[in-house]
């Protein structure tokens, strides 16, 4: 089967877009509005507007709630009447385990609610993460990824995202297709995390630093193209004719280029200018820097009683002893996904975006 063109894939249609004003979700939503959709509802604790090109600010509503207040989510769903869900939001990964279950498992367990009563809505995508599973250094497909448990977990935010990744596509049905998108590390313009912490040690000239040996392989998405896979899944979900073969589905989307996650990054700190020469970098032994980050999570714990949170966490450390390495193949072949072409102009235009940030 031929996709449609992805401009003509949402025509009419009135999306609800949770995390709509995030890095992700703001792309998607403009992604979205360009597909032609009828009208985009975001959803933030603490919605902030951007601007958006034409007359797209006449169709966009914000809404102020939380996704895990069933009565606020309610009232939203029956004013905007949505035909299908993008579910983007999430704590950042650094929350506590309390803050984590609530938004990422309560609140998908209230939209999901939600879209089942609501007549209107058909569709309901997930934003799922390379966290909530079993790293593994082969290419992974879907079939043989290995989800966090309650007895199975690394991190409280890696386990609430596997345990929402799990009940969304349990709950496909034949009144509410679902699909999850599970993404790595992101970059793009507008991000708030990764690209900054990178422009941050260019700002300490902590650039030159290497933590660990540098051997694990992890996956990396250019956000535009993140935010064009959601699109993709929505129209298959909408469209009757590939709905069976995406409904209930999970898939991996990245760049399609796996490499250590120091050369990733020092690939973006050239295209800003600050080149790092193999005869420059500082290696940093991993488990000097796991004791530094335990020593200061307990110094803080016992500080301020767990009210503060360091900087410098241990599960962030851990994460670069872990990797991730997957096929997209299933992307490909179903959502027809097509990673980024050119992946240099995209770390430049990254980069040229992260310099007003110097």
């Amino acid at each position: 089967m031929t996709p449609a063109p992805l401009l003509d894939s949402v025509l009419g249609v009135r999306v609800l877009i949770t995390g709509g004003g995030g890095f992700l979700g703001r792309h998607v939503v403009e992604q979205i509005l360009k597909g032609g959709a009828a009208s985009v509802a975001i959803i933030n604790r603490t919605p902030k507007r951007f601007s958006l090109d034409g007359d797209f600010e006449k169709i966009v509503t914000y809404h102020a709630a939380d996704v895990a207040d069933r009565l606020a989510v309610g009232a939203i769903f029956a004013q905007v009447k949505p035909h299908a869900i993008i579910h983007t939001a999430s704590p950042v990964s650094t929350s506590n385990a309390e803050t984590l279950y609530k938004a990422n498992v309560e609140g998908t367990r209230i939209l999901l609610e939600c879209s089942k009563k609501c007549s209107d809505t058909r569709a309901f995508i997930y934003t799922s993460s390379d966290s909530a599973m079993v790293p593994t250094q082969q290419p992974l497909s879907e079939e043989n990824a290995v989800l966090y448990t309650t007895e199975r977990f690394n991190n409280p935010y890696g386990l609430s995202k596997a345990l929402a990744d799990r009940m969304v596509q349990a709950e496909n049905c034949k009144d509410l297709g679902t699909a999850v998108l599970r993404i790595p590390t992101l970059y793009g313009e507008h991000d708030t995390n990764f690209i900054p912490q990178l422009v941050a040690s260019i700002r300490k000239n902590e650039h030159k630093m290497q933590i660990g040996q540098n051997q694990k392989v992890f996956e990396f998405l250019y956000v535009k193209k993140a935010a064009e896979a959601h699109v993709l899944a929505l129209r298959a979900l909408l469209d009757p004719a590939s709905t069976s073969s995406v409904a209930g589905q999970a898939f991996f989307v990245s760049d399609g280029r796996p490499e250590p996650f120091f050369d990733f990054t020092r690939r973006c700190y050239a295209a800003m200018g600050y080149p790092v020469g193999q005869d420059d970098i500082r290696v940093i032994p991993l488990a000097v820097i796991q004791a530094a980050a335990s020593t200061g999570e307990w110094a803080y714990w016992a500080l301020t009683l767990g009210t503060k949170q360091p900087l410098l966490r241990r599960k962030g450390i851990d994460h670069l002893d872990a990797g991730a390495c997957w096929s997209i193949e299933k992307a490909k072949q179903i959502l027809g996904y097509d990673p980024v072409v050119d992946q240099k102009k995209a770390i430049r235009d990254t980069m040229e975006w992260a310099s007003t940030l110097l």
